[in-house]
């Protein structure tokens, strides 16, 4: 019991320290550190899943975010943060991720995602905030429209498909998820 309440008091430690090392920034600073975050995140996608390249340049839009999970017992939890950019007009919307895993959870990890967002329906949901989902294995998804194939992407939602890229940690999950990606109100 001890020892459950001094990890429950160290993660309160991390989070605080955390949100305080963002709060000094200014939103423009922030703005230039996710775009140069979603540059990186697109380089170590096309190096892991080269198909990844031509599906970010056949879709609407994409998102990148990098993120991090804390597993412990039967609670998970998730933040990232990234940028959507839509292929058609250029808009940049800078979002925040938040994931909740109930089940059997241990370790922790950071990784990357890359969303390709596949039409303007899609794209209106995803920067909307109402993008909510769960998460499915898959090692090969085809968008059943174009008859095209995402080798490694997994469908999440109607006309968005995800790449995941673990960049290190070990997490054990055995669980239930549920996301939600959302626009930030201070950077947008």
């Amino acid at each position: 019991m001890r020892t459950k309440f001094i990890q429950l008091i160290l993660f309160a430690l991390v989070l605080m320290t955390a949100s305080t090392v963002f709060a000094k920034e200014t939103p423009d600073q922030l703005r230039a550190k996710l775009n140069q975050m979603s540059e990186q995140v697109l380089s170590r996608m096309y190096e892991k899943y080269p198909s990844s390249k031509s599906a970010v340049q056949s879709s609407y839009a994409y998102c990148t975010i990098s993120a991090s999970s804390v597993k412990w017992g039967f609670w998970g939890d998730d933040r990232g943060r990234g940028v959507v950019v839509n292929n058609q007009t250029g808009e940049r919307v800078y979002v925040k991720m938040k994931e909740v895993s109930v089940g059997v959870n241990f370790g922790a990890k950071e990784y990357d995602l890359l969303f390709l967002i596949m039409n303007k329906e899609a794209w209106d949901r995803f920067i909307s905030g109402n993008i909510k989902f769960g998460t499915e294995a898959s090692a090969q998804a085809s968008d059943g429209v174009t008859g095209g194939t995402f080798a490694n992407a997994t469908i999440v939602a109607n006309g968005v498909w995800v790449y995941q890229l673990d960049k290190k940690g070990l997490a054990f999950e055995l669980s239930l998820k549920g996301a939600q990606i959302s626009p930030y109100k201070n950077l947008n």
